[in-house]
């Protein structure tokens, strides 16, 4: 039979002897070619059509590799000054290889909810050959799997009908997503970032279309294994696989979903009953009726937050959800027949902030983290160039759009670089706690809550026998520290009690020795009892300060703090500073939580340094319990 002239070499398949099936069903490259003309007409170019997907040469390419690179350029030069903070410490000193799959300390017990085997084994991989003598090595990783996602997006783009040149701005506006700024300069985030592009990438596969049986056979197991990649990096994979599931129900049959979707499932299934369902005790999550029917509200405060972040117009956010929603009604239909990947997506996301609004019952993290706005972003990125691509707009449309999307991409640069200096300096300060801990620790200095406190609040997965081995074994190198950071260290190890969750007073004295009464200004004094004093604030401007000291021979000591509760919903803390007899004074305060019930005990265990209280609550704070003669 003749070639449609439409559909260039597409050609009704043939039985047996080359007759036609009784059917007339088109074969894949038929089916192929009624799809190429169904294309809007910006994909044409001199009268011939580029096939979705079609990766343009020239100009666009070579504009879309040079904002990629730099993109990465941008974002390693915020990156110059981070360091290894938080969840990190969770990788890097409480797993191992060669552990139980059940035990807390192995690769697949999850970490708070994520199954996160692949970025586990990435990272004590890098920490077997680069110990924590620099971040780069984490860093980079996280940056070059950025550059994938950013290409991917891009393809996607392409492959839903979007103008080559908007789909390059789109990519370009993702690539410096300031918005989500915490996905470019965590490198803990690679669970995330690692997710969303396993599951492109399983997108990308899924969406080639009709292939001939052997091919389709191995791209359908090739997007398995990328699904289970995806899951095995982060929660965000559970939602890539509701995309992918919606995407093959339009493009793939029947025969390929047990394929593409069982396996994945299977294993997420079985991990989940075996180990995985242990995050959500650990990490005591609720699923009740009020969570589940707060849970809406979530997802639109998420999903309004990032387009208004991303467009910088915070408060347009939710204009923006609208007319994106609108604009989604109105053409989902044929959307479904030319661009499914773009409803998929839409499926990824809505299910990502559902899935966020369960594990942290809607409560705990806000949907508008910045990391939750990068996972939005590069999920709806496609839809967004979409939109602004229309069907077939004229030059100064597209024009209009790429302007929009670059102003949009100056916005987010300025976001991050607004941002990011007072993140860095918090990095900063924590490197130095951490590193003259360790030292001290190394040395032989004993933590007042014991080998097991943390004193470094904002670390809570790195204890002070973490940091004493680690500093034995050499893991930190040898870096330089000021006196003044091992006089602030040293005021973290002898004050800093620990409760579990934050740096407080304690229930109880730690020691029997007694403090001695030195001074204070900015306050009246009176005794109120045996050993007891009471401070009276006498300035609103300025905070109470108590110098105490211990007598000769206390090695350490402990007294108790009282005061009136704090207001429902605020805590009061007392802030403590070391003054050595020589050297200088500590710079940073140790914050300590007071109880509910305005009491708890204040331990000191360095005898070589006197101790200034600060108190900056308002109200008359005692202490009691201060040596004979106070």
């Amino acid at each position: 039979m003749d070639q449609d002239p439409r559909l260039g070499r597409a050609t009704l398949a043939r039985g047996p002897g080359g007759a036609s099936p009784p059917d007339g069903r088109l074969t894949p490259d038929l089916e192929q070619g009624r799809r190429d003309d169904e294309e809007p007409r910006h994909l044409a170019r001199n009268g011939r059509r580029r096939p979705p997907g079609h990766i343009p040469a020239g100009r666009v390419l070579a504009v879309h590799v040079a904002v990629t690179v730099a993109a990465l350029g941008f974002w390693a030069y915020q990156d110059r000054a981070l360091w290894f903070f938080g969840d990190e410490w969770d990788f890097l000193v409480s797993r191992g290889v060669w552990r139980s799959p059940t035990s807390p300390a192995g690769l697949l017990f999850p970490h708070n909810e994520h199954w996160s085997t692949l970025p586990l084994l990435l990272w004590r991989a890098l920490f077997s050959v680069f110990h924590l003598t620099s971040y780069w090595p984490y860093l980079v990783p996280l940056l070059l799997v950025q550059a994938v996602v950013v290409h991917l997006v891009w393809r996607t783009c392409l492959r839903a009908g979007a103008s080559p040149w908007v789909a390059t701005a789109a990519a370009g506006l993702l690539a410096l997503l300031g918005a989500g700024s915490e996905d470019f300069t965590w490198a803990f985030q690679i669970g995330f970032v690692g997710s969303v592009m396993f599951g492109l990438l399983a997108l990308q596969l899924v969406d080639t279309g009709p292939v001939e049986a052997g091919r389709r056979r191995r791209t359908d197991w090739a997007a398995c294994a990328c699904l289970i990649a995806s899951l095995m990096c982060s929660t965000i994979g559970d939602a890539m696989v509701v995309g992918v599931a919606v995407l093959a129900l339009a493009r793939l049959q029947r025969a390929s979903w047990p394929v593409v979707l069982g396996p994945p499932v299977a294993l997420y299934a079985l991990w989940f009953a075996v180990v995985g369902r242990t995050g959500l005790a650990d990490h005591s999550d609720h699923v009740t009726t009020g969570v589940l029917s707060a849970a809406p509200g979530y997802m639109l405060q998420g999903l309004s937050s990032a387009l208004g972040q991303t467009a910088n117009l915070a408060t347009a956010g939710g204009a923006l959800l609208v007319g994106l929603a609108v604009w989604l009604a109105r053409r989902a239909p044929t959307l479904w027949q030319r661009a499914p990947v773009t409803l998929a997506l839409c499926a990824s996301v809505l299910a990502f902030y559902f899935l966020a609004a369960l594990g942290r019952d809607t409560t705990t993290v806000s949907p508008a983290v910045p990391r939750y706005i990068y996972v939005a972003m590069a999920l709806l990125m496609p839809l967004v160039a979409v939109v602004l691509s229309g069907n077939g707009r004229s030059g100064a449309a597209t024009l209009g759009a790429v302007c929009l999307l670059a102003v949009s991409a100056a916005g987010n640069v300025s976001q991050a670089t607004t941002a990011l200096p007072s993140h860095d300096a918090q990095v900063a300060l924590l490197e130095h706690e951490v590193l003259a801990s360790a030292r001290l620790l190394g040395q032989g200095v004993q933590d007042v809550s014991g080998p097991g406190a943390s004193p470094v609040a904002p670390d809570p997965n790195l204890t002070a026998a973490d940091m004493a081995r680690l500093q034995r074994a050499g893991a930190f190198g040898h870096p330089r520290l000021s006196v003044l950071d091992l006089v602030n260290a040293r005021a973290l190890l002898a004050t800093a009690t620990w409760t579990g969750s934050e740096t407080a007073l304690t229930g109880r004295a730690l020691f029997s020795g007694h403090f001695r009464y030195v001074s204070s200004t900015y306050s009246s004094v009176r005794h109120t009892g045996p050993g007891c004093l009471q401070f009276v604030p006498s300035s609103p401007d300025y905070p109470l300060q108590i110098s105490l000291a211990m007598p000769a021979g206390t090695r350490a000591a402990s007294v108790l703090a009282l005061s009136p509760p704090a207001p429902a919903g605020t805590v009061n803390h007392l802030a403590a500073f070391l003054v050595p007899t020589s050297g200088p004074t500590s710079s940073v305060p140790v914050e300590l939580a007071i109880g509910g019930k305005g009491r708890g005990y204040f331990d000191d265990n360095d005898p070589a340094a006197s101790v200034v209280l600060t108190w900056a609550a308002g109200a008359p704070l005692t202490l009691c319990g201060l040596a004979a003669g106070t």
